[in-house]
C-alpha cells in the first residue's frame, strides 16, 4: 500500500476525488455482495421449508402412518368400584364379563414380636444399634444381612444388606431393607414396638429365608433380636400368608397372583369381592382417531400454505440487498422493511417446491388400489379449490361415521404398504412419506443443513465461489486505490512545482523593475 498523504497544493482534493472514483470501481463488488446475500437468504428459506417438511413427515410416521393410530380403545366397566379396565387398543372391540370375584389377591406379611432391650423396655428406634443390648443379649457390630427372597411368581434371588452398629439405628436399617431387593415395605410401630414386613407383590408363594452362608453368618441372630420368628429351615415365619385372586371370567373360574392382570388386550384391576357380574366392554375411540387425522390435515394445510407462499411470492426487482453505506444511512425499521422486500420472491416458481406440491396433491387425490374406501373424499376429506391453495377440508360427521363403521378400512386407506414401486396400491401415508423424503433430499442437496460444510450442497459451493471472487476483487480495489493515490499525489507535486516556478518567475520580473 502506498503512502496516502493528501496533497499540500490546496488545488486538488485527493481524498474526495479518489473516493468518488472508488465508488464507481466498487459497483461490481456491491453486486457480488448482493448476490451472496441473496444466496444466503435462499439457503435459509429452503432450510426453513425443509424443517417443516421433515416435521410433517415425522408426524405422519408417528400418526396416520401407524395402524394402531386407527384403533385406540375406550374401555368401560358396568361397575368401576368392583372392576376397572384399560387397553392398548390393538384388537377388535370386545365384551367380557367378570361373573364373580371370590377373593382378592393379598400380600404375605411378617410381623415381629415387640422389640425390647435386655431389661424388657422399649428401645429408641433412632439410637445407634451398638448402644442397644437386645432382650436376647445381642449387640450389633458390623453385619451383613443376607436373605434368599422368593417372589410369588416363584423366582428366587439372594439379597444382602450391609449394616453397621456404629452408624445405623433400627430406623435406618429398616430404610435400607426398604431400598434393597428384599421386596418388602417395612416399618416400625412405636406403639406396639413391632416391625412389619409386607411383601410388595401379592399372591401365594412369597418367602424370606435367612442365608447364613459366607458373610451372611449372624443374620439369624439379628432377625431374632429384633423380634422375628425363624423356623427350623431358617425361614422367617409369616404372620399372614399371601393369597391369589380368585374369580370367574366369561364362565371360566381362574386365579391370578395379582389383582391387576391382562387377558387379551384388556388389563383388568379387581377392587373388591362381588357375586354380581360386571361387564367390561371396549369400543373404538373415534374422537381420538378423528383428532389424529385432523392434526395431520392441519399440518398438511399449514405446510402447503407456506410452500405456496414461497413459490408465488412477489419479486421486488427494485429492492436489492443493501450495501454497507446504505445501511449506515437507515434506521433499523427501515432496514427491515427494505430487506423484507429484497428477500421476497427468491423461491418464486421453484421447481423442487412446485414438484412436491403437485406430488402431494396427487398422493391425496388418487385412489388406493385394494382399499375400500379407496379415496379420501369417501371418508369426508376433500381438497379445496385453487383459491385456497388446495387445502384439505374435513366433513366431521362423515369422517366419524366412517371411523365408527370400519376403522380398519380407514386405516388401510392410509397405511397399506403396497406391492412395489408403483404407488397406486400404496396407502396415502406411505405415498406422502416417500414424496416428502425425496423432496427433503432434493432440497438438502441444494441448500444443505446447518451441520453441512459449504462443499456439500449447491448453494454452499456458490457461496464459496462468491467469497473467493469478493476477496479477489477487494484485493484488486486496494491496488486501484493505491494507484489513484500515487497518480494524484504526483499530480499534486507537479502543481506545487509549477506554482513554485511561477512564483519565482513573478519574483524575478518584479526584481527587474
Amino acid at each position: 500500500m502506498v503512502n496516502r498523504i493528501n496533497g499540500f497544493s490546496g488545488v486538488l482534493d485527493i481524498d474526495g476525488t479518489v473516493k468518488k472514483l472508488m465508488d464507481a470501481e466498487r459497483l461490481p463488488l456491491d453486486k457480488l455482495k448482493a448476490q451472496k446475500q441473496i444466496n444466503e437468504w435462499q439457503t435459509q428459506q429452503y432450510r426453513d421449508l425443509n424443517l417443516m417438511m421433515d416435521d410433517f413427515r415425522k408426524q405422519i410416521v408417528d400418526g396416520i402412518g401407524l395402524n394402531s393410530s386407527f384403533n385406540p380403545k375406550l374401555v368401560s366397566s358396568s361397575n368401576e368400584s368392583v372392576v376397572s379396565a384399560t387397553t392398548k387398543g390393538t384388537s377388535s372391540n370386545t365384551v367380557n364379563t367378570i361373573d364373580q370375584i371370590t377373593a382378592l389377591a393379598t400380600s404375605s406379611r411378617w410381623t415381629s414380636n415387640a422389640v425390647v432391650n435386655n431389661g424388657g423396655g422399649a428401645i429408641d428406634a433412632n439410637a445407634l444399634l451398638n448402644t442397644v443390648t437386645f432382650s436376647n443379649g445381642y449387640q450389633l457390630g458390623v453385619q451383613k444381612l443376607q436373605f434368599d427372597v422368593t417372589k410369588p411368581d416363584g423366582t428366587t434371588s439372594t439379597v444382602s444388606v450391609d449394616i453397621d452398629g456404629t452408624k445405623d439405628s433400627l430406623n435406618s436399617v429398616i430404610t435400607k431393607i426398604n431400598n434393597s431387593g428384599v421386596g418388602v415395605s417395612a416399618f416400625y410401630d412405636t406403639t406396639t414396638q413391632k416391625i412389619v414386613f409386607t411383601n410388595k407383590a401379592t399372591g401365594t408363594g412369597a418367602n424370606i429365608k435367612i442365608n447364613e452362608s459366607g458373610s451372611g453368618a449372624g443374620t439369624t441372630n439379628f432377625m431374632q433380636a429384633i423380634g422375628f420368628t425363624v423356623d427350623g429351615s431358617n425361614n422367617l415365619v409369616p404372620s399372614t400368608n399371601g393369597s391369589d385372586a380368585s374369580f370367574k371370567i366369561n364362565g371360566l373360574t381362574t386365579t391370578r397372583k395379582s389383582n391387576t392382570f391382562t387377558v387379551g388386550d384388556i388389563t383388568y384391576t379387581l377392587k373388591q369381592t362381588s357375586t354380581a357380574p360386571t361387564t367390561i366392554s371396549s369400543s373404538t375411540d373415534t374422537d381420538k382417531v378423528f383428532d389424529t387425522i385432523k392434526a395431520f390435515v392441519d399440518k398438511y394445510n399449514d405446510l402447503i400454505a407456506k410452500v405456496n407462499d414461497r413459490v408465488t411470492q412477489k419479486k421486488y426487482r427494485d429492492y436489492q440487498p443493501l450495501t454497507d453505506d446504505q445501511r449506515a444511512t437507515m434506521k433499523d425499521d427501515q432496514i427491515k422493511k427494505w430487506e423484507d422486500k429484497a428477500s421476497s420472491g427468491l423461491l418464486r416458481g421453484d421447481g423442487i417446491l412446485i414438484g412436491v406440491l403437485n406430488k402431494m396433491r396427487s398422493a391425496l387425490g388418487s385412489p388406493v388400489s385394494g382399499a375400500s374406501p379407496n379415496l379420501l373424499s369417501s371418508i369426508g376429506i376433500t381438497t379445496g379449490d385453487w383459491r385456497d391453495g388446495g387445502k384439505l377440508n374435513i366433513d366431521e360427521a362423515k369422517l366419524k361415521k366412517a371411523l365408527q363403521d370400519d376403522p380398519n378400512a380407514v386405516a388401510k386407506l392410509f397405511t397399506q404398504s403396497g406391492s412395489g414401486t408403483d404407488s397406486s396400491d400404496q396407502g396415502i401415508a406411505v405415498r406422502l412419506k416417500n414424496t416428502l423424503k425425496q423432496a427433503i433430499d432434493d432440497v438438502t442437496k441444494k441448500a444443505g443443513k446447518a451441520t453441512y460444510a459449504s462443499t456439500q450442497f449447491t448453494l454452499g459451493k456458490s457461496l464459496l465461489d462468491l467469497d473467493t471472487r469478493i476477496s479477489n476483487f477487494e484485493d484488486r480495489l486496494t491496488q486501484i486505490e493505491d494507484r489513484y493515490y500515487r497518480q494524484f499525489n504526483a499530480m499534486d507535486q507537479a502543481v506545487q512545482k509549477a506554482n513554485s516556478q511561477s512564483a519565482q518567475l513573478m519574483q524575478s520580473f518584479g526584481g527587474q523593475q
